[in-house]
């Protein structure tokens, strides 16, 4: 339902999650004596107009409720927009550095050769860059989300990895009794479809994962300034995976795991 402009009124939303600290008009890093509040995204509950307040939760926590207010030209029921986290409105995250990146894209001995987000970039990369989207409370697609939306992120990344396997290992077996030059044109059609669906989703989630780590943490492109996240995600798949988690990661404090859905250990606080 559609709200007339001049009322005001409080109504209920899970909605929130990103954070960044930009200049709202340049959209460029601060230095941290000018930085203005941190922004949140926030999924409007209707259509509401200008002006319009209402109640929203950070990742869905009843705990931690702040006042949201409509930015002008109002907004349709489902929009995301951004708007100013309150001050007053903490609580445990984990410690993620803005500006630039913590360290360089190739970096990735940086935490040393038996780091398992090193393995894990080698041997996996997307089952790594599902622990970063669930660290970030982010789709499957590498966007912003509401708590319902990024409950499952990690489940779904591991099912389509899995499914990945186990297609391309059958049609591998399926292949098996013919000569290389003699195998049917379906298995081949096949085979080809899938190693092309599956590579266009882990480039495209990968490009947008990075691309919402820049944007939430004000990191500018430096190279390929336009395509930089696709130029990255396509060529340096591994090493681009291991810096997203080693910046959004706090791992001088807390332990790395392969086999948590953050790359933490349960019951570390997340990103936001």
């Amino acid at each position: 339902k559609t709200l007339s402009s001049h009322h005001k009124g409080r109504l209920k939303s899970r909605a929130a999650t990103t954070m960044t600290s930009v200049d709202p008009e340049k959209g460029i890093p601060l230095h941290e004596e000018d930085k203005p509040p941190v922004l949140v995204h926030v999924t409007a509950p209707a259509n509401l107009p200008a002006g319009y307040t209402f109640e929203a939760q950070l990742n869905g926590d009843p705990e931690r409720t702040f006042t949201v207010e409509v930015p002008e030209d109002g907004v349709k029921e489902g929009q995301v927009f951004l708007t100013p986290l309150p001050d007053t409105l903490d609580g445990p995250r984990l410690n993620v550095p803005t500006g630039n990146w913590k360290d360089g894209l190739f970096g990735c001995f940086n935490l040393g050769i038996c780091h398992p987000t090193l393995w894990c970039a080698i041997c996996c990369p997307q089952i790594l860059m599902g622990q970063i989207m669930k660290r970030l409370e982010l789709t499957y697609l590498g966007t912003p989300g509401t708590v319902a939306g990024t409950k499952f992120t990690f489940k779904v990344v591991i099912t389509l990895v899995i499914c990945y396997i186990i297609y391309s290992t059958a049609l591998e077996f399926a292949a098996a009794p013919y000569p290389v030059d003699a195998v049917p044109l379906y298995i081949t059609i096949m085979s080809v479809v899938g190693s092309v669906l599956f590579s266009l989703w882990a480039i495209y989630s990968m490009c947008r994962t990075r691309e919402t780590i820049r944007a939430r943490y004000s990191i500018k492109e430096e190279h390929c300034k336009g395509c930089e996240d696709l130029c990255c995600s396509f060529w340096c798949t591994c090493c681009v995976v291991a810096q997203m988690s080693r910046h959004t990661g706090e791992y001088e404090n807390y332990k790395a795991t392969c086999c948590t859905e953050t790359g933490h250990p349960a019951g570390t606080p997340l990103a936001v």
